[in-house]
């Protein structure tokens, strides 16, 4: 009876030797932020209390953690106002209580959640780490444009006409000739005695002419009647 009342205490022992050293199985959490979104990185209350390490200068850095040891970080879900959902799965450093986002500058974080292993307990945002560079952003170049011009505004292109030296033809012949001016005054007309003289001397070649004529008339008539008479004779 006593050798089954110590085999018993053994065996119970034994159980419990088994028992504290096998670990409690972890599980999975879903867990909150701590804080109250909306936030922006440079809130004084978060605002360059730390580093963030693995967050390039030119953005917003966001730096969560677990308030335990005995919990980590299996995923990670941010949502900014322009830069929208963001799902992070690779956490540290130091280790995986330990969580880094990056943002556009100046963005908003509205929301924030959490699946974890052990707790639960609600995550923290630890610090923040305002972007300290210009993110650099090649300008758009508009292709120029030419405005039409309005009506009106053009003048149409003259041609002067071509000048020709004195003398030269257009199909290399001679050149037509202009005719003189017109003389714009009448010549003045003989008034009295000088009027007279003129129409005398004038009319004194007429007279002339008409004494010759009847001279020849008289002259060839002699010579007709004296060719009749001495052909009468013979």
């Amino acid at each position: 009876m006593r050798k089954l009342t110590l085999l018993g205490t053994a065996a119970a022992a034994g159980a419990l030797l088994v028992a504290g050293a096998t670990p409690a199985l972890a599980t999975e959490n879903e867990v909150g932020l701590h804080q109250s979104p909306p936030i922006t990185a440079d809130d004084p209350e978060f605002a360059g209390n730390g580093e963030c390490p693995t967050i390039p200068a030119d953005q917003d850095g966001w730096h969560f953690v677990l308030p335990t040891n005995d919990a980590v970080f299996l995923e990670l879900r941010v949502t900014f106002e322009q830069g929208g959902e963001q799902v992070v799965t690779d956490f540290g450093p130091p280790s995986d209580k330990h969580a880094y986002v990056a943002s556009a500058p100046g963005d908003t974080l509205i929301a924030a959640s959490a699946t974890i292993e052990g707790g639960p307990v609600d995550f923290r945002l630890s610090h923040t780490c305002p972007a300290t560079e210009d993110s650099e952003e090649p300008a758009e170049q508009e292709p120029a444009t030419e405005e039409p011009d309005e009506p009106g505004q053009q003048e149409p292109a003259t041609e002067e006409p071509e000048t020709q030296a004195p003398g030269a033809g257009t199909d290399g012949g001679s050149a037509e000739e202009e005719p003189a001016a017109e003389p714009t005054s009448e010549p003045a007309q003989p008034s009295g005695d000088d009027a007279d003289l003129a129409e005398t001397g004038s009319n004194t070649p007429v007279i002339a002419a008409s004494a010759g004529a009847l001279a020849l008339l008289a002259v060839g008539g002699y010579l007709a009647l004296r060719r009749r008479g001495q052909a009468n004779r013979a």
